[in-house]
């Protein structure tokens, strides 16, 4: 019998991750795949930039950084009536764009899934935490008051053994099992769509020129959609291809459809690694947890492919219940925290799946339009946050009992969805600032173990730096960091304190604040047991 704090199901990027984050903050995991290898059909492309931050914390942003197409592939999304043919729309793509910007310390990288997958992976390998069985299927799960219960199957010799965890997370896909074992249900409106994913090698430079893009769309008749994904900038490719109904084509009919999409009659090789067919089913989930049982990723919610936020909210998610766990497992916070994973998560996931569905929707009448030589001009506009919606990726704002209510309105923008102006509030992802001159270290780096607390330039910092460490010695996870001055949003007189997930629970300025106030001002919503 294996004895494990906590069992994860399924050892996709979401999985991996939360195995990672567990460790960093001491907690043993069971991972358990059923596949022998690898994700060799990667379905998923964009990183965004929060789960950059989440690899840089993690120690494999580099890595990964170093497998994604340049800028010259990422500025914007095109489509025409063949990947040859006439351009009718070109539409900048500023959130999926690979080039510094002032919000984060880390770049969002257009990449292939099974990239961020061997990164983790390497990552979870080292992990003496981690003890990671592929050939491995997990069947009849249950749980008690105290703990969970199932058994796992080796694949390859048939053997069986039982598993005890005080917490299991499922992190196994949209096709989990454990979504059932909780009496969850996928509350999803199935869209009328379906597509065949094709991943090829190809080297198609002479048809692409130079009208690179993160995604090429080509039309060459009415309800005819090819959608092409460049994965390595060279010859590894993905599409989609719709197709009237739900059934697989072969692999001819596939590459003379990819041939009609680039508009040419050139004979060529196109080697068809892999086909999948699917229907976009975007949803959420009734529960994310039943006692001891959680539920993670595409388990807990499936966005359409659009816009690519799918595993991007997984990550968020993830980030979200991890530290909660391991604080729970360590006796540092009551169980009733983890009721805020739910509570917090469900929010910002469901309104990631209704952009994803809102973006599907705005570019289907453009392409409709052009088709029949109407004037898609509007319609193209409508269109302008496939890939700009920065406002929802980093504007966000999490509620709970964990975090303070806010009293003031947030910066104003002109577009919710495009326009992100960094603030300190709470509830918001905490803004990045270089804190060295070489701007090479981050605030953000301070994070991910403990809470922290963000002292402005101005602030007294020896009582509170004083505070923190009672709390730490006392087995509250808790340190100080000082900022420079002048560090924009953050206020000189201000103090910040962040969770290990980067998320503002509080935030207050030191005048307000009597010397014997401090104690209970800090402690105000620090989730002690």
């Amino acid at each position: 019998m294996i004895q494990v704090p906590v069992c994860i199901i399924g050892c996709g990027p979401i999985g991996l991750t939360a195995a990672l984050l567990l460790s960093r903050i001491g907690i043993r995991t069971l991972l358990l795949e059923r596949r022998g290898a690898l994700n060799t059909h990667p379905r998923s492309r964009f990183v965004d930039t929060n789960t950059m931050e989440l690899l840089r914390e993690l120690g494999v942003e580099k890595e990964v950084e170093a497998t994604g197409l340049g800028p010259d592939w990422t500025e914007v999304d095109r489509w025409a009536d063949s990947l040859t043919g006439e351009e009718y729309a070109c539409i900048p793509s500023p959130t999926f764009h690979t080039v510094p910007r002032s919000t984060s310390p880390c770049l969002p990288v257009m990449t292939a899934q099974d990239h961020v997958e061997a990164a983790l992976i390497g990552k979870v390998r080292k992990d003496p935490n981690v003890d990671l069985r592929f050939h491995t299927e997990a069947r009849d799960l249950e749980q008690t008051e105290t703990e969970t219960r199932l058994r796992i199957h080796d694949r390859q010799t048939g053997d069986e053994e039982e598993v005890v965890a005080a917490y299991t997370i499922g992190a196994d896909g949209p096709s989990t099992t454990t979504r059932a074992v909780i009496g969850s249900e996928l509350e999803s409106d199935p869209m009328a769509i379906n597509s065949q994913d094709v991943i090829f090698h190809a080297d198609l430079s002479k048809y692409v020129g130079d009208r690179k893009g993160a995604l090429l769309y080509a039309t060459p008749r009415p309800g005819f959609v090819v959608i092409f994904q460049p994965l390595d900038g060279v010859r590894r490719w993905r599409c989609q291809v719709n197709v009237p109904t739900p059934d697989l084509l072969s692999e001819e009919e596939t590459i003379a459809r990819i041939q009609e999409a680039l508009g040419t009659k050139d004979e060529f090789p196109i080697e068809i690694k892999s086909l999948s067919l699917w229907q976009p089913t975007p949803g959420c989930t009734t529960r994310f947890s039943k006692g001891r049982i959680f539920i993670a990723g595409d388990a807990a919610h499936v966005s359409v492919p659009t816009g690519g936020m799918g595993n991007n909210t997984g990550f968020a998610g993830i980030r979200n219940l991890a530290w909660k766990l391991a604080f729970v497992l360590r006796g540092i916070s009551p169980a009733s925290l983890l009721e805020t994973y739910q509570e917090e998560h469900k929010p910002l996931a469901l309104e990631r799946i209704a952009l994803g569905v809102r973006i599907t929707q705005a570019m289907i009448p453009m392409m409709i339009k052009h088709s029949s030589g109407q004037d898609i001009r509007q319609d193209a506009h409508a269109t302008r946050f496939y890939g700009n919606y920065d406002g929802t990726l980093l504007g966000f704002e999490l509620e709970s009992g964990l975090i303070a209510a806010e009293e003031d309105a947030p910066p104003p923008v002109d577009d919710p969805i495009t326009d992100f102006v960094p603030a300190v509030r709470a509830g918001r992802r905490a803004p990045h600032v270089w804190v060295d001159e070489a701007r090479t270290a981050s605030v953000l780096d301070g994070f991910g173990r403990g809470y922290s607390l963000v002292l402005g330039a101005d602030v007294d910092a020896e009582p509170w730096a004083d505070l923190t460490e009672q709390l730490a010695a006392g087995g509250f996870p808790i340190s100080t960091q000082e900022l420079p001055a002048a560090s924009t949003p953050y206020s000189n007189e201000g103090l910040v304190l962040v969770r290990p997930d980067g998320i503002i629970a509080d935030h207050w300025n030191d005048r307000d604040v009597g010397d014997d106030e401090r104690s209970e001002r800090l402690g105000r919503l620090l989730p002690r047991a």
